[in-house]
């Protein structure tokens, strides 16, 4: 699958689901989630949109972690993409002039990368689209589980339905035999009395 159509699938998803809303009007998600899921996928694209051979990876610090888990190395492409966030829906100028001052300094760092660097970008390239993929088949299961929910919620709105209907009727039943044992008991009572 290529790369801007991963990108484009995911933005897509995530406007179904930002567009969708429960029985009651509202929206299945949040706008917080839904800007966290628009920002998750502006990085993924930035990272996508970067080419294998402008990029200068230099040699990553042994004991230097990222918040991923993943070894963090000083202008590697994760601190490059944290200036292409955006919100989800919204351009503005600065944002372009953020992208053409990261371009330019790309270009102006970039170097011949050995072999060995190359791999290692394709590595984490693979396991970026590996992400992809698996963000997209994610989104798909929590709209699938949001429909079976909203289905068993009406199925159980059903039930208590015809549950009260039923009590109303035996209620009504009861009270109906209650009056006529009184009507009876008190006949049998004046009888009884004469």
């Amino acid at each position: 699958m290529n790369r801007k159509l991963y990108v484009a699938t995911l933005r897509e998803l995530l406007e179904q689901l930002a567009k969708e809303r429960n029985p009651d009007g509202l929206p299945r998600i949040s706008k917080a989630k839904v800007n966290e899921y628009a920002e998750n996928i502006e990085v993924v694209a930035a990272k996508l949109a970067v080419p294998t051979s402008d990029v200068h990876t230099p040699k990553e610090p042994e004991g230097e972690i990222s918040s991923s888990g993943t070894p963090k190395a000083e202008g590697s492409v994760n601190s490059a993409s944290e200036g292409l966030r955006r919100r989800f829906g919204v351009h503005s100028n600065n944002e372009e002039k953020s992208r053409d001052t990261i371009d330019s300094d790309q270009s102006s760092a970039a170097v011949k990368l050995d072999d060995a660097a190359r791999i290692h970008i394709e590595k984490h390239r693979k396991l970026q689209e590996d992400l992809t993929d698996e963000m997209v088949v994610l989104a798909r299961q929590l709209k699938e589980c949001s429909l079976m929910m909203n289905q068993s919620i009406k199925n159980t709105e059903k039930i208590l339905d015809s549950t009260e209907k039923a009590v109303e009727h035996s209620l009504a039943s009861t009270g109906h035999a209650t009056s006529r044992a009184m009507v009876v008991y008190s006949r049998s009572f004046k009888t009884t009395c004469l």
